[in-house]
Order: C-alpha cells, then structure tokens, then sequence
C-alpha cells in the first residue's frame, strides 16, 4: 500500500509554516524581551537573559525546520526526515514535489 501524496504535501507545508513560525516568534522574543527594542518612553530599558536564551533557541528550531529536505515516503525516501544523509532528487521546497 503506497502512502498518499496529498497527506505528504500537507505534511511539508506544515513544516515549513512551523519553521517561518517558530522563526519569527523566537526573533521577536529576543529583539523585544530580551534586548528591551524599541525602548518604551519613560521607562528604562530591561534586558532579559532568560528571553534571549530562549528567543534564540526557539529561533534557531525555526530555522532547523527550514532547512530540512522535503520529505516523501509516496517518492520512494526512506528513512528518518531528519537524516542528513538521505540523498534526493531535486524537489520543490514547500511540497516536496520533483521538480520538471
């Protein structure tokens, strides 16, 4: 039985939209709660060592999933999406789909 493509598609979408998600959350918790920009009026500015920490880690997840391989089992890819080694085709980034 073959894995159906359309799951797989909704599957690389997902991950992609988590990744730019999770980007740009962790961008904004460090530039806003970690390093305290832009400076609210009247007040001092705080830094945050706890919000950098985490602002930066959930950054850099983000840009984890971003650089991920599409993944395609109804394709013929075997193995686990997060192996490094996992040769491909050239595929489109956000389905997986080849490319041609």
């Amino acid at each position: 039985m073959k894995p159906d493509p359309t799951l797989w598609k909704a599957f690389n979408i997902q991950l992609r939209l988590l990744g730019i998600g999770a980007t740009f959350a962790g961008l904004v918790a460090l530039v806003t709660y970690g390093l305290g920009w832009p400076p609210i009026p009247g007040q001092p500015t705080t830094r945050s060592t706890g919000a950098l920490i985490g602002g930066g880690l959930v950054m850099l997840l983000g840009l984890g999933f971003l650089l991920l391989k599409p993944y395609r089992p109804d394709l013929g890819d075997t193995g686990l999406p997060l192996n490094p080694y996992r040769g491909s085709s050239p595929r489109r980034w956000w389905t997986g789909d080849p490319i041609g």
